[in-house]
């Protein structure tokens, strides 16, 4: 076919052929898996998150609060939550 590759790295042509060994194939189909594996780590980490796993991390957020926001909803009222009548920190 003619594509080729040519690593001229020793430590990257020795890596490959120890991954190459312990998959017990060629390094042509190690080279792939890792590539692969890769690709899929990349895509899964540029993956948007869906609202089940958003509501679950500001759920886990939750437990940073400062004891006085529990059971409370913050708001677009929240300043009253912080700054008193004169607009000084609680």
């Amino acid at each position: 076919m003619g594509v080729q590759l040519n690593i001229k790295d020793p430590e990257t042509v020795r890596l490959a052929r120890k991954l190459a060994e312990k998959l017990g194939g060629s390094v042509t189909a190690a080279i792939r898996i890792a590539v692969e594996d890769k690709m899929a780590s990349i895509d899964k980490s540029e993956a948007r998150p869906t609202i089940e796993q958003t509501m679950e991390l500001i759920s886990g957020l939750r437990g940073h609060w400062k004891p006085e926001f529990d059971g409370q909803e913050l708001s677009l009222t929240y300043k009253d939550l912080l700054y008193d009548d004169r607009g000084l920190p609680k």
